[in-house]
């Protein structure tokens, strides 16, 4: 079995700095707490430079220098550093194990054929996938190192003393790890002071040493500890399947009140999120917005996704959209935002019939319809399951030869069709006077009206955009159906002309005793 391990250098300093970015450089320390008594986890270069070391506290170090960047480890930005880790490693094998705090174990056996070499030159492809795996990790914020070898604790030891990539051949653990440091077997204080007095300084000596004697002397540590000097695990490879759950948080330094800096802060953090989903192969659907106001409450929310899609501006516009209907109560101290992972539909295309939009770009567009519109308002009309004339159905949106997605609900509706409120559509209806075709706008929703009637028929219309004497009427035209459910309905239909010069169509509605214009001849 051949093993790569992901390692990344100062974990809680690299998750701290994947959430800001503009702090690489820096001189930045990050503490187990607030408050200036709080000790260091990690340091940057630029603050070891300035002689800040991990013994100090926040108070010592900052005394030091006066440039430092203080920030207390956030449980949620670590969190989605290691889910990140976990992400590229997923997305070359199945077989993954996540070790924490920074470290994370693959099975690379099978993955020979996604390179050229295949297994005909092993470390040239292993060198090969080592380096794509780093620059996966690169693509999520990561700075991780990469060791392959043959046993967990040979990799993660090559992924540590490596610099960067390290692949040790097959068999060759034992002779290549001899000259490292026994310090990166991680022994406790008490037994690496021992080894250090006994002259073992390097793995190879430790190695050498028989595994009862040393048990006889230091106890059941030190035995464990000269077993992973030969490169023999604790416990084989135990992977598990990654929970499909992608979420990005932050504690922010003070509250929010404004929708700007928020929308900026949102940003970054669906930045990551999209990344995330794309290495694994999924896009965005509905999100979950978990807001801590400064009144210690919390406000939780779903931002619905009309079209699944990883385009940032649509998905952004879409949560200011429901921040600005609904605003918090509070300003917003930290927040969690979860993404329902989904996947892109393939679309088998016709072969006598041009090709349609690829469906990546075709989510990203229906994504910003849906927002433009509403998500409520964009799919497909199809036709519904009525006998009423104007009833028409919508479901989601697939391109042509696709099959057709789970519907995210058939909504037969005789208002609202289209895009906006007062939408229109235009059906031909056949000749009129001299044979010229007259084609009927429709109006959505249809406009009450008062109609004056003589004999039971309109003799003058009256509206809030029209009015006029009906020179000429043809009807009616009785619609009455449904009438053995809740839905029933009966209707009188007429077609009017006013002393406007204009041509409605009319109808009552015989249970409501109400009069509408359902559309204007043209």
């Amino acid at each position: 079995m051949r093993l790569a391990c992901l390692y990344v250098p100062d974990f809680p300093l690299a998750a701290l700095l994947r959430t800001e970015p503009d702090l690489r450089g820096e001189s930045v320390v990050v503490a187990d707490g607030p408050g200036p008594r709080a000790r260091l986890l990690a340091i940057s270069a630029a603050a070891a430079r300035h002689g800040v070391t991990a013994t100090l506290t926040v108070a010592q170090a900052a005394a030091i220098d006066a440039s430092l960047v203080v920030r207390p480890a956030s449980p949620d930005i670590l969190r989605a550093a290691q889910a990140a880790l976990c992400d590229a490693a997923e997305s070359f094998s199945p077989r993954v194990e996540d070790n924490g705090n920074g470290v994370t174990y693959l099975d690379l056996d099978g993955l020979g054929t996604l390179f050229e070499s295949g297994h005909e030159d092993l470390p040239h492809w292993e060198s090969q996938l080592a380096n794509v795996l780093a620059q996966r990790a690169a693509h999520l914020g990561l700075d991780a190192h990469v060791g392959v070898a043959g046993s967990k604790v040979a990799a993660h030891i090559a992924a540590r003393n490596g610099g960067g990539v390290a692949v040790i051949p097959h068999g060759e653990e034992a002779s290549l790890l001899a000259a490292v440091p026994v310090a990166l077997l991680d022994p406790s204080p008490g037994l690496a002071a021992t080894l250090q007095r006994w002259g073992i300084r390097c793995i190879g000596d430790l190695a050498a040493l028989p595994a009862g004697a040393v048990g006889t002397r230091l106890g059941a540590e030190a035995v464990q500890l000269v077993r992973r000097a030969r490169g023999e695990d604790e416990y084989p490879l135990v992977p598990r399947p990654l929970p499909l759950y992608f979420e990005e948080g932050i504690d922010l330094e003070y509250g929010i009140d404004g929708m700007e800096p928020f929308l900026f802060v949102l940003r970054g953090l669906l930045d990551r999120l999209t990344a995330r989903l794309a290495v694994r192969g999924y896009i965005c659907g509905d999100l979950r917005l978990s807001l801590r106001l400064a009144t210690r409450g919390r406000d939780e929310r779903t931002v619905t996704v009309a079209a699944p899609s990883n385009d940032v501006k649509a998905l952004l516009t879409l949560v200011h959209l429901q921040l600005e209907a609904h605003p918090p109560l509070a300003a917003i101290e930290a927040f969690r935002i979860a993404a329902v992972p989904e996947r892109l539909r393939a679309t088998q295309l016709d072969l006598f019939r041009p090709n349609g939009p690829a469906p990546a770009r075709l989510a990203v567009t229906l994504a910003r319809l849906s927002v433009i519109c509403g998500a409520d308002r964009v799919g497909a009309a199809i036709v519904a399951d009525s006998h009423r004339p104007d009833a028409y159905g919508l479901a989601s949106f697939v391109a042509a030869g696709s099959k057709p997605a789970s519907a995210r609900g058939v909504v037969q509706r005789e208002e609202d069709a289209g895009l906006k409120p007062a939408a229109t559509k235009t059906v031909v209806t056949g000749n009129g006077a001299g044979g010229i075709p007259l084609a009927l706008r429709a109006l959505r929703p249809p406009q009450t009206v008062e109609v004056f009637c003589e004999r039971d028929r309109p003799e003058f219309v009256r509206g809030e955009s029209f009015a006029g004497r009906v020179v000429h009427a043809a009807g009616p035209w009785r619609v009455h159906s449904e009438w053995w459910s809740a839905g029933r309905f009966a209707r009188d239909y007429y077609d009017a002309q006013l002393s406007d010069g204009c041509v409605y169509r009319l109808y009552c509605d015989l249970t409501m005793r109400s009069w509408f214009v359902d559309g204007i001849y043209d």
